[in-house]
């Protein structure tokens, strides 16, 4: 079974890092195909796999106003009830818009999830907060067993490596920045 794992956001800007950082960790897992979309959400529908996988999990940040690393997981008919179309211009349609496009065009995989994690800071040049470095982590670890094997015992590697990514920034690269900090 093939599992198409998108992650969408972009890496250096704050929270909006979550749904790269889990594409990422998930990209030696067996039975995955991980991507991470930097751009115009709406190029998710030219992933070839997009209509073949038999399964996609995209993977973004929200800001819903709940607390940062909040998780919130949508599938199945009511998908996207909870994803109001509000389109990003003409130039970048956002996911919501995108995946009411898919619904148009009768192109949503039959078997799609999406996962938000709620985040706060969007700046560029910032790292995520520890909230939202956590919820991935989670997210991914999740995500492992679910797709990979219930029984598998490597999900707590794949939080790691999430973690990992975080610790290994070069302070000199984002100026006078503490990891950890939000």
């Amino acid at each position: 079974m093939t599992t198409l794992v998108l992650g969408v956001g972009h890496p250096d800007r704050g929270d909006d890092a979550a749904g790269a950082m889990v594409a990422r960790a998930l990209e030696d897992t067996d039975g995955v195909v991980a991507r991470v979309v930097t751009g115009d959400p709406s190029a998710i529908l030219t992933d070839p796999l997009w209509d073949t996988a038999e399964r996609v999990v995209l993977v973004d940040t929200v800001h819903t106003g709940r607390r940062p690393g909040t998780v919130h997981r949508w599938s199945g008919q009511r998908l996207l009830d909870h994803l109001p179309a509000t389109g990003g211009g003409t130039h970048d349609l956002g996911v919501a818009t995108t995946l009411h496009l898919a619904a148009a065009l009768d192109r949503l995989p039959r078997d799609l999830t999406i996962i938000g994690i709620e985040g706060t800071c969007f700046e560029v040049g910032h790292p995520p907060c520890r909230p939202v470095r956590h919820a991935a982590a989670m997210v991914a670890a999740a995500l492992t067993r679910e797709i990979a094997d219930p029984e598998a015992n490597d999900a707590l590697q794949v939080a790691v490596r999430i973690v990992d990514l975080e610790v290994a920034v070069d302070a000199e690269e984002h100026g006078d920045v503490r990891l950890g900090e939000s």
